[in-house]
């Protein structure tokens, strides 16, 4: 059976070859070449833009001036992939709508100020203090996969769900696509949301007060060191299930979306495969039916927001340069999935088989070491049913398409 490959085109990182119809042919030619079946293109990314003709989110060419002001580059690329027989995705940024270094006031982050999600750290005082991601350059915040430099929405409010859902039912309605890939479809950490609004949403799904904000859900501690402390409350449990919910029930709002245009569409999302530590970030991507075992404050709410069964195929960040689990520990390694090998058996464990995993690398991790690479993609065949490469810029950079065959 040939093997399941996609590649991922983030924007910024290919503007270059985005910008040029004739490279991107190229690149398309080489896809072919090499046995890659899907494109991931990235149509509207972290910054709040987008590359194709939309009525909802601003064009790229408003952020970027070397883009061409209106052009639709994502219906030029269909009918290119399609034109050799390639599956492409449409991949969009969810929770994500602006960038602090580069800011534009078009950016819905910016356009709409309350939709920023609000953090919660400890100030300069060594006071409690909650504030929006645009505001918190002096705020210890509990560590997060992001370096807040994206300006993150808030999930929890229902504006921000609706918009972001009509991004999507957007391309679905508009465009050829073989299928839509979700990312950044949580929160930005541990640290997020605080806001009021959050706050008043939260006490209606508990049904009572939070006397104590938000300590009730947990107290940070930073010592003299700068080193961090979470110190659970009473509602952390509930908070965290609450949390995910809000994700479930966004998740179950683009199903219904796809559902609805009775198109052949596929629904992928893409999530981090560090489990264990994923509820930081609000979402469970598990099954409905799996319930955690390591959380001390679980309870038999939090497995029914699981939302695995909800999709078609899941991308699971399979993102460590250990391959091998063995590998992992040998260089001392918190746990066994910080490994291809680790990351998948995580996968599989707590999705229960009822979805595809498709295993996804970061192939930056592997720079100067080919040997390695081609190990990481033979396990994630091994482990799952296909291999997701982030992205096209490095293999291009390091010239590694003949690996994908070899």
């Amino acid at each position: 059976m040939d093997k399941d490959y996609y590649l991922w085109i983030e924007i910024h990182a290919n503007k270059n070859v985005i910008l040029d119809n004739k490279y991107f042919e190229k690149i398309l030619d080489k896809c072919v070449k090499y046995g890659i079946g899907s494109i991931v293109l990235s149509v509207k990314d972290p910054s709040s833009f987008c590359i194709y003709k939309s009525e909802i989110a601003p064009h790229y060419s408003c952020y970027d001036s070397e883009f061409e002001k209106g052009k639709d580059y994502l219906e030029l690329y269909i009918k290119q992939a399609h034109d050799r027989n390639l599956r492409i995705y449409a991949a969009v940024d969810v929770f994500s709508e602006g960038n602090k270094e580069n800011k534009s006031n078009l950016s819905k982050g910016y356009e709409h100020p309350y939709w920023q999600t609000y953090l919660y750290g400890i100030n300069n005082e060594g006071k409690s203090s909650i504030k929006p991601i645009t505001d918190i350059d002096e705020l210890k915040t509990f560590d997060s996969i992001d370096d807040f430099s994206d300006v993150f929405v808030n999930p929890v409010r229902e504006d921000v769900q609706q918009y972001e859902e009509s991004v999507i039912n957007e391309l679905i309605n508009n465009y050829d696509i073989d299928g839509i890939v979700l990312d950044r479809v949580r929160f930005i950490g541990l640290a997020a949301d605080f806001s009021e609004y959050t706050k008043d949403k939260f006490e209606e799904f508990i049904g009572k007060k939070v006397y104590n904000w938000p300590t009730d859900i947990y107290e940070l501690k930073v010592d003299d060191n700068g080193d961090k402390q979470v110190i659970y409350g009473d509602l952390f449990g509930d908070w965290i299930t609450f949390k995910a919910s809000n994700i479930k029930k966004f998740i179950m709002r683009v199903k219904e979306t796809i559902n609805k245009s009775n198109k052949k569409i596929e629904f992928i999302d893409y999530a981090g495969s560090w489990y264990p530590i994923y509820y930081q970030v609000g979402a469970n991507w598990a099954s409905e039916k799996y319930i955690p075992e390591d959380y001390p404050w679980v309870g038999k709410e939090y497995s029914k927001t699981g939302y695995a069964e909800c999709l078609d195929k899941l991308m699971s960040g399979f993102y460590y340069p250990d391959v091998t689990i063995d590998e992992a520990i040998k260089n001392g390694k918190p746990a066994y999935w910080y490994s291809v090998e680790g990351s998948g058996t995580m996968a599989n464990k707590v999705t229960m088989n009822v979805v595809p995993i498709i295993g996804s690398l970061f192939v930056k991790q592997y720079e100067g070491n080919p040997e390695n690479f081609k190990k990481a993609i033979d396990m994630c065949f091994k482990k799952s049913q296909g291999c997701m490469l982030f992205d096209l810029s490095y293999i291009e950079d390091y010239n590694w398409w003949r690996l994908l065959i070899d």
